[in-house]
């Protein structure tokens, strides 16, 4: 699967999450929730597809402006925390939501929290390198 096209799925994702009961509208927007089920919030209302798509590459991106002049080197680290967030991502998809984590002996389980923990401080690590360029 391309990047965009990985890009394109977590923003699909991004704007069919559940929004939390105690979710607060900016801007002074008030909202009452529905008593109907199923006609709560998801994503968001603030962006369409194609800008909620530009901040979620913000964020994966580390806020590189123009990835296509980066030199060698830094296009690298770049690619490198791309990867590794789509990873953690995944990790954390199964982590929250698949029913076979919970059937592992807990020190796998617990095996792959410390992974996740460590991918993520990788990726934080790489996300001040690539503020830095």
């Amino acid at each position: 699967m391309s990047k965009t096209a990985i890009t394109e799925q977590m923003v699909g994702r991004f704007l069919c999450w559940p929004l939390p009961a105690d979710f607060a509208p900016d801007g002074g927007i008030s909202f009452t929730r529905s008593p109907h089920v199923g006609m709560s919030p998801t994503g968001t209302n603030l962006l369409n597809f194609g800008q909620a798509k530009a901040m979620l590459e913000h964020c994966i991106n580390g806020g590189a402006a123009n990835t296509g002049t980066l030199p060698p080197h830094q296009q690298r680290v770049l690619d490198e925390k791309q990867d590794l967030d789509i990873r953690i991502t995944k990790l954390d998809e199964f982590i929250q939501r698949n029913s076979l984590f919970g059937q592992l002996p807990e020190a796998e389980r617990a095996r792959m929290r410390r992974q996740a923990d460590v991918m993520f401080e990788l990726s934080t690590i790489l996300g001040e390198r690539i503020a830095n360029f």
